[in-house]
């Protein structure tokens, strides 16, 4: 730590006193951290309601992150973003993917919803969403989040939250942006990324193209496995991504595109390390059109079109075929479509009363090359899906009232009914949140395979938020949650038959609560938070209960804590650290001389980062940025939320970074 400290305040010397390429992207998007707690307070989102409407008011317990913060931060990706969202945590999956947690619960399958500027970002065949070095976060303008059920309004992989990511678009790029960074751990390269984006108004004509290409390292650790055979993970977990993402509106016509290659070099598989490792990639190319119908001042229709193909888990290289053959699994080569057309009426009665409504179709189609589906017996399957769903918000004196449902109906598993209702009142400076919603997480394509009777989950949850303005620039809000999941999906592995398969078994969920409390000062901005779960009479699922202790899942810490801060030592210089503290996990790590699974305790871990900002260091939008993530060089591993035998996934040193960014308007 010694050394590090050296390398530390070599940064900040030199960044404060020499004109070196460090940087902070996106200083022109003002953070939370900068605003009064009046302007913080009223800031309109839209991702649990059918209007924009102050967060105090949305009818959901929802989280709001600027460009601005993700700058302030020094977020190196979504994984750093979303670790200072209270009951927000992370965990490995299966061959170098890592996946969310929300309030203890693993949401990676088709759980939680990722929507990238309409694009829907879960991969079609198991329903996942990968996170490290993914999204590039230099591109981002905000991310709008609801910590809890979205299905009545989006469907059936918004089961436990919805994660919806809005770029920058013409008006926020206003000419051209460039941005570059780079990252180095203790010993090792840690990443480096660059972007470039493009965008302009020119009447009733807008355009934004955005591209962005990235390399980093998941970890310079020693990855075991459950049967101690090791590799050294700097040569053997590099992460790619190349990501195109742009846009050309119209007047009312909007048309989004999107592409992307991300890339994992993994080598851990399951439950033993391969014997080299393989390149796996998850390609998305997305085109979305919509064309808003003005029918008259207060009714609007939008027609909406959706392509979206993918190829995920595709591992079919040379090495993959090798490490086939020498016994190990890992040859996967698929397509699979998705095509949804979605008809939406927005309609204004009156100030005080607003109607979303609409009728949605998809089709989703797969494709195994060299293999065969179980379910047909044939190399191609697909599968439609019909769905009506309404909003409606009523502002009354007494409070605003929310009442909405969505009904889905599928060809295979059936038909699902998910209402959800919301009471929302402010009076002054206090406000309180009343939720009761149902959602449910449809099974995709490969959960339906190896088990054509499987059925959606159906969760049930209750929401109780409260919130006051201590003074003008202090504001604590809570909340409580119970979460229920009848008929998970559940991935299982018989090691005496050799079967695996998904099957709904009987239940899981959590309950806990949430505190936020923020001081946006004058030069100095705070924003705390605590979140804990409890499980005890919640789950019945052996593979995610951690044994003789009822209260707690698999890979999650009951108790997370966040600090962050900014303190303003001038217009344009910034200090930002913070800290996150996970409480004890729990998870299995290896197998013992009986071949039994051996659980594992995790003592608490500390995150302590800091960053440093100065914008238009030489020049007007030249920014400049320095820190240091993990600064306590932490022995953090990401654990799998499910008894599936593979072992914790080491996450990286500590990593010093520097960041470069410039914008030049036309």
């Amino acid at each position: 730590m010694k050394k590090d400290r050296v390398i530390l305040l070599f940064f900040i010397a030199t960044f404060l006193n020499h004109p070196l390429v460090f940087s902070q992207v996106q200083s022109d998007s003002t953070s939370t951290y900068e605003m009064s707690l009046e302007e913080l307070m009223n800031m309109p989102i839209t991702v649990a309601s059918s209007e924009a409407l102050s967060p105090r008011e949305s009818p959901g317990i929802v989280s709001l992150i600027t460009a601005g913060d993700i700058a302030k931060m020094g977020a190196r990706d979504l994984i750093d973003v979303l670790r200072t969202v209270p009951g927000f945590e992370f965990g490995v999956d299966v061959s170098g993917v890592t996946g969310i947690g929300i309030r203890g619960n693993w949401a990676h399958e088709g759980k939680v919803l990722i929507l990238l500027d309409g694009h829907e970002m879960n991969e079609t065949a198991y329903g996942t969403s990968q996170v490290g070095n993914h999204f590039p976060v230099d591109q981002i303008q905000r991310i709008e989040i609801i910590r809890g059920p979205g299905s009545a309004l989006y469907g059936g992989y918004a089961e436990l939250g919805v994660i919806n990511i809005i770029s920058k678009k013409a008006a926020d790029i206003g000419g051209v942006g460039v941005a570059t960074s780079y990252g180095q751990m203790q010993s090792d390269f840690g990443r480096s990324n660059a972007t470039v984006m493009v965008g302009k108004e020119i009447g009733d004509l807008a355009f934004d193209a955005k591209l962005t290409t990235s390399k980093a390292l998941r970890s310079n650790k020693t990855y075991t496995d459950f049967y101690g055979g090791t590799y050294e993970m700097a040569d053997n977990s590099e992460m790619k991504n190349l990501h195109l993402n742009g846009g050309l509106s119209y007047k009312n016509l909007s048309v989004r595109l999107l592409y992307e290659d991300y890339e994992l070099q993994q080598r851990d598989l399951y439950d033993e390390a391969m014997i080299e490792p393989v390149q796996m990639h998850f390609k998305t190319q997305s085109i979305d059109v919509k064309y808003g119908i003005n029918i008259s001042d207060k009714v609007k229709l939008t027609p909406r079109i959706n392509y979206k193909k993918q190829n995920p888990w595709l591992a079919n290289s040379d090495a993959a075929l090798r490490n086939e053959e020498a016994g190990f699994y890992n040859y996967f080569d698929n397509d699979l479509t998705k095509l949804t057309g979605n008809l939406t009426l927005n309609v204004d009665f009156s100030p005080s009363a607003h109607l979303i409504s609409g009728v949605e179709y998809y089709e989703d189609k797969g494709k195994l090359n060299g293999a065969t589906y179980e379910f047909n017996n044939s190399n191609t399957i697909d599968f439609s899906n019909l769905s009506v769903f309404s909003q409606a918000l009523f502002k009354t004196k007494v409070a605003n009232i929310t009442v909405g449902a969505r009904y889905n109906n599928h060809e295979q598993f059936g038909s699902s009914f998910v209402p959800r209702v919301g009471v929302t009142k402010v009076v002054n400076n206090f406000h309180a949140k009343l939720l009761l919603s149902q959602a449910f997480r449809a099974p995709s394509i490969q959960n339906i395979d190896p088990n054509p009777e499987i059925k959606p989950e159906q969760t049930s949850v209750i929401e109780i938020e409260a919130g006051y303005k201590l003074n003008d620039k202090m504001l604590v809000t809570a909340n409580l949650f119970r979460t229920r999941i009848d008929d998970p999906i559940v991935y299982f592995y018989d090691v005496d038959t050799d079967v695996e398969g998904y099957d709904n078994f009987d239940k899981t969920g959590t309950h806990g609560f949430e505190i936020e409390y923020k001081y946006q000062g004058k030069g100095v901005s705070v924003n705390v938070n605590y979140s804990y779960y409890n499980s005890a009479g919640e789950n019945d699922i052996d593979s995610y209960t951690v044994p003789g202790k009822d209260n707690v899942l698999l890979g999650f810490a009951q108790n997370k804590f966040n600090m962050m801060g900014s303190i303003h030592l001038s217009d344009n210089f910034t200090v930002n650290p913070s800290v996150t503290f996970l409480g004890k996990r729990y998870g299995y790590t290896m197998v013992d001389e009986n071949k039994d699974s051996v659980l594992e305790e995790f003592d608490p871990v500390v995150f302590v980062n800091l960053y440093l900002n100065y914008n238009n260091r030489f020049t007007k939008n030249l920014n400049l940025g320095v820190g240091v993530n993990n600064l306590t060089n932490n022995d953090y591993a990401y654990i799998q939320p499910y008894n599936s035998g593979h072992a914790p996934l080491p996450a990286r040193s500590a990593e010093y970074g520097i960041k470069l960014s410039y914008k030049l308007g036309f």
